[in-house]
């Protein structure tokens, strides 16, 4: 075999062979002298002679402080070299430098000598918090050595398999805890200035997913502590921080891997790391949240000043950026609006949740994080990730509304949100209608259930928004009604139609009650909220009330939550039939042996202990009432005294409420069904018991159930098979009669009724017809009788307000008079007929010799009309041929006027408020400088005649723009001048309160006086223009019933405030009385059900 020869290296191949270390034990000498031991700690670059003088030291060190030692010149030997060793005064201010300097390359160092890195970061750490930071401020001054890579050292993670040992810190955990130590102890400027290097900021949690536990702990409560929650740090400072890079590391840490399980009572990272992002994206004071407006995008003005007469006209496309924000919305959260995409929230309760709470504080974000954010649908899958995103919309559509639309405190905007940001915040664009369909109509019962109770929350969203948009405090309802209209059209475009609920509903298992709920509910949400799109497929909801029902009746559910589930069920099912007027509450169907009503009622009687039943108890009375079951009177408790003593009977015998039903359905039955038969019987009743006992019933009430129960007991006592049903009778009726006294029928009747019933039940020894009708029984189970407490409440309601009316000032009706009263503009003066025609064509218009000549065209007598009308055209040919500047514009309104006239005047007076308006505008005319004149004229070219229904220019005036500077409340008092001079008969009242495309007038007259701008002068024409409609007959009348004048005084006086006021106030409070006074009280009574007896002093 050969030799093998070995081949040396040479060049760098030597130094990358792999060297052999001997590691050699350092050598030591004793010290004798100072000089020695300056001379063994000096400087070399021999390693072995450095290693020497420190072992040397070393074992000198441990000599000294060994107390068996008897070296006792070793305390002098290290005194003299520290003497020796101590810098010079004039090196004070070199020797700090060059150790910073020291300091500094050692921090540059290459990355490989963490050796040396390490141990610098850590005494830096050490020096900021040596004494509680007592030189933190000097070592910051000399931040250009102390934070020389301190971004690259960051950088320096562990590196290695094995999880880093905390004895052992990498540079970058050094680096970090010597960061958060300059937090801690830094002030405020320092700390802003610290953050603002973006660097090192940026290398903070760059590698934070691979940090060890400890040091994530650390780094997030030293952030939230010493920078969140710090109020001295700006706003700004803490923003540089928390950019989005940052918060998307930190949302990283929601998966953070290396947390160790053995420690169970420390939170986990992710539950810190969630409470931090919490914090800073929520809390305003952590500089990344910026207010918003709401649902109002950035850069546009919600209280713009645009023209109401272009409002009107428009709509909201007189609003430019109304429609600009269907694909993108601008926010002022960018920061937010850029982080909140890289989080999962369908994979991550906790990150579902942190996107919710950001969307709770700024709303502005919904609309934008859907339209930029389609990465995922909501196409029906039952997988994990489909049930966390359902969850995840369900929660961003259970979100509460901003108040007023914009987080304002003091009240809405001017103008309304942009619709389509609205509906993306009631039901985002991943819930469309065809994902929505799809997923009710699913086979799955759970993804059917998510679909539902997201779409019962939309519309409960919903019609929140609504009742925003139609907030009586809106000055420009027109755009805000319009809004409104366009958000429901916009929520029907995305949501399934009615027949899909439908069909999803009746599809339900029977025993998943919580679903049938849900379903139940959003078919009543939509009767209620959408009955637009209820309507648009009839629905049958009798076989489901039956079913539901039946499923009470039966006994099924065992379990009190289940019982409360289905009587939810049960009370939305009744609130749809509510709205349907084919509903047959008391007839018996195939599938039920009882009537619905019946089976209501059982089901009452039957509820558990605290189920609540005040739903249904209410639909009971009301159907009850309808039916003339019992009285239609307030002071009647209705149902209550039957339902007291059934629930009294099941306690002591159940047996015997058992075979009641089926008596008591068929007299429910009857009663309903021939509610005039047992009204009458009940008359013969009373007729009866007035012959016998001398007294007068005439007032003496009893329930027309009682009737139907006294005619239908000998039928059911005659039977064979009636002995059980007789027995129950004996046990209820005493309990039922007596409570029926307690609740105010008459006890005459009562004791009448009974005795005529105790001869057809089991009562051999007499005891029932011996006892009577019991007194004084009490209610147990249902103690509120709804009559009596709201007489009650009404009585005390009464009583405060006749205390509150009698202090108030009021006008008395002289003085009412004197200061609202005007004189008739058109009273006649048929001297007219005659003075006219010897006056210039100036005094005619000037001096209202014109003006009175059209007053008779108002006359009662027909020839006074018709001369008058003769003479108006005589007069406009005169007019028309002189040199008068305007005889053009005058002539033309002549010739209308006696055009409109002509054909009318033969079957009555012209409409006052025809001639008022000829009389002013005729004044207008003769000003061409009259903020009115172009008005006029634009009138007076429309057409000959005019119509007689109308009443002219008040739709110019009161909707249109002025036209002419600011003269709006210039041209309305002109215009209420003339309609109280146009108000002088009912047939003239007739036209003010007549439906029109934009309201009655008189209303729009009443809107008009409740402007806060308007002057008391306009507002005491309004009032003189009400008075004046009281002195026409049913005139006060006809204000409190179609325009509810009594309140809207009230509302007025309630308004006047200060001194200055009161004699506003007073002046409201006798026109109040006034119209109380000269109404058709009776009518008003009936009316208000009694609300307005004690309306007036």
């Amino acid at each position: 075999m050969g030799k093998r020869f070995s081949h040396s290296l040479d060049g760098a191949a030597a130094f990358r062979k792999r060297q052999k270390i001997a590691h050699e034990a350092p050598t030591s000498e004793d010290v004798h002298a100072s000089r020695q031991l300056q001379q063994l700690l000096s400087f070399s670059q021999d390693p072995v002679r450095a290693r020497h003088g420190l072992q040397s030291f070393k074992l000198f060190l441990d000599d000294l402080l060994n107390p068996d030692s008897d070296h006792a010149d070793r305390p002098r030997i290290l005194r003299d070299y520290l003497r020796s060793a101590c810098p010079a005064p004039a090196d004070d201010d070199e020797n700090p430098k060059r150790q910073q300097e020291l300091i500094a390359r050692n921090l540059s160092a290459d990355k490989g000598k963490a050796f040396i890195i390490s141990p610098t970061l850590r005494m830096l750490k050490e020096a900021v918090s040596f004494d509680g930071g007592a030189i933190a401020r000097p070592l910051f001054r000399a931040r250009a050595s102390m934070l020389k890579s301190l971004a690259r050292n960051m950088g320096i993670v562990h590196i290695g398999d094995a999880a880093e040992d905390s004895k052992r810190p990498s540079a970058r955990t050094n680096a970090i805890l010597f960061f958060l130590s300059a937090l801690k102890f830094l002030h405020a400027e320092a700390k802003k200035e610290l953050l603002s290097q973006r660097d090192i900021v940026s290398a903070l949690t760059r590698d934070v997913k691979q940090d060890p536990p400890y040091l994530v702990r650390e780094l997030l409560e030293g952030l939230r502590s010493h920078v969140l929650l710090d109020d001295k740090l700006p706003r700004e400072a803490k923003a540089s921080l928390l950019n989005a890079s940052t918060l998307t590391r930190l949302a990283a840490l929601y998966h953070y891997r290396l947390d160790s399980q053995a420690d169970d009572e420390q939170p986990s990272i992710s539950d810190i790391a969630h409470r931090f992002l919490i914090v800073a994206c929520t809390n305003p004071a952590c500089g990344v949240l910026r207010q918003d407006s709401g649902f109002y995008p950035r850069g546009v003005d919600p209280n713009a000043a645009i023209p109401t007469a272009e409002l009107d006209d428009l709509g909201l496309e007189a609003i430019v950026w109304m429609n600009k924000f269907k694909t993108e919305v601008p926010v002022r959260n960018y920061t937010l609006s850029n982080f909140l995409p890289n989080l999962r929230p369908w994979s991550s309760v906790k990150q579902s949740e942190l996107i919710t709470s950001i969307f709770k504080v700024a709303p502005e974000l919904v609309a934008n994080y859907f339209l930029t954010n389609k990465s995922f649908t909501f196409e029906p899958k039952l997988s994990a990730t489909w049930i966390g995103y359902a969850a995840f919309l369900f929660n961003v559509v259970a979100l509460s509304l901003p108040d007023h639309l914009c987080r304002a405190t003091t009240g809405f905007p001017e103008l309304p949100p942009p619709p389509s940001i609205v509906i993306d915040n009631i039901l985002p664009p991943p819930l469309n209608q065809k994902t929505l369909t799809r997923s009710l109509t699913n086979k799955s019962n759970m993804i059917s259930f998510f679909a539902t109770r997201i779409l019962v929350v939309a519309i409960e969203k919903l019609e929140e928004a609504i009742k925003m948009h139609q907030d009586a405090s809106h000055s420009n309802k027109t755009v805000w009604a319009e809004a409104a209209r366009r958000l429901v059209d916009e929520f029907c475009q995305r949501s399934p139609g009615i027949k899909e609920m439908i069909n999803a509903y009746r599809s339900i298992p029977e025993n998943d009650l919580l679903h049938r709920e849900a379903a139940s509910r959003l078919l009543r949400l939509c009767y209620e909220v959408l009955p637009q799109v209820a309507l648009m497929a009839k629905f049958d909801v009798s076989p489901f009330l039956e079913t539901a029902l039946a499923r009470l009746s039966k006994q099924e559910l065992n379990d009190p939550r289940d019982f409360a589930l289905n009587l939810k069920e049960l009370e939305n099912l009744l609130a749809i039939a509510g709205y349907s007027p084919g509903m047959r509450w008391l007839a018996a169907s195939e599938t039920l042996s009882l009537s619905p009503f019946t089976l209501l009622l059982k089901a009452c009687v039957d509820a558990p202990h605290g189920v609540a039943l005040e739903t249904i108890r209410t639909v009971l009375n009301f159907v009850a009432v309808e039916q003339q079951l019992v009285p239609a009177d307030d002071k009647h408790p209705g149902l209550l005294a039957l339902l007291e003593a059934l629930q009294l009977l099941r306690q002591s015998s159940p047996d015997s409420v058992t075979h009641l039903w089926p008596f008591l359905d068929n007299c429910l039955t009857r009663c309903a069904n021939a509610p005039v038969k047992y009204v009458e019987r009940m008359q013969e009743l009373i007729q009866e018991a007035s012959s016998g006992a001398d007294q007068d019933l005439a007032g003496a009430v009893i329930s027309p159930f009682t009737v139907a129960v006294l005619e239908q007991l000998p039928f059911v006592a005659a039977k064979e098979d009636g002995t059980a049903t007789v027995k129950a009778l004996g046990r209820f009726l005493p309990g039922f009669m007596g409570l029926s006294a307690t609740a105010g029928e008459s006890e005459p009747l009562l004791d009448l009724a009974f005795s005529k019933m105790v001869t057809h039940l089991s009562d051999s020894k007499g005891k029932l017809a011996k006892a009577g009708v019991p007194r004084n029984l009490q209610f147990q189970h249902n103690t509120s009788q709804p009559g009596r407490e709201t007489k009650a409440r009404k009585d005390r309601h009464t009583t405060a307000r006749r205390e509150e009316l009698q202090t108030e000032p009021v006008l008395d009706e002289e003085a009412l008079e004197n200061t609202l009263h005007v004189p008739d503009g058109l009273e006649a003066d048929n001297s007219a007929l005659i003075k006219w025609s010897s006056k210039t064509v100036d005094e005619l218009v000037d001096e209202g010799y014109l003006t009175a000549l059209i007053a008779l065209l108002a006359s009662e007598h027909a020839s006074i009309r018709k001369e008058a009308l003769v003479n108006i055209l005589k007069a406009a040919a005169k007019i028309k041929q002189s040199e008068y500047e305007e005889k053009e514009q005058i002539w033309l309104l002549l010739s209308e006027l006696a055009e409109t006239a002509r054909d009318n005047i033969n079957d009555g007076p012209l409409p006052s408020t025809i001639a008022s308006f000829a009389c002013h505008a005729l004044n207008v005319l003769r000003d061409p400088l009259s903020n009115l004149y172009a008005k006029v004229n634009i009138f007076l070219t429309r057409g000959p005649v005019w119509s007689l229904d109308k009443l002219p220019l008040v739709d110019e005036v009161l909707s249109e723009d002025p036209g002419v500077g600011d003269a709006f409340y210039a041209q309305a008092s002109w215009l209420l001048d003339y309609l109280t001079d146009g108000l002088r008969t009912p047939r003239d009242l007739e036209l003010f309160h007549r439906k029109r495309a934009k309201g009655p007038v008189l209303e729009r007259v009443l809107a008009l006086a409740a402007n806060p701008y308007m002057r008391a002068p306009l507002r005491s024409q309004v009032l003189r223009l009400l008075y004046r409609a009281t002195r026409i007959q049913g005139g006060s009348t006809t204000l409190t019933t179609r325009f509810g004048i009594v309140n809207w005084l009230e509302a007025r006086r309630a308004g006047c405030a200060g001194a200055d006021a009161a004699a506003e106030a007073a002046v409201y409070a006798g026109l109040r009385r006034r119209i109380w006074e000269t109404c058709d009280q009776d009518r008003v009574r009936a009316w208000s059900k009694g609300g307005l007896r004690d309306a007036v002093p």
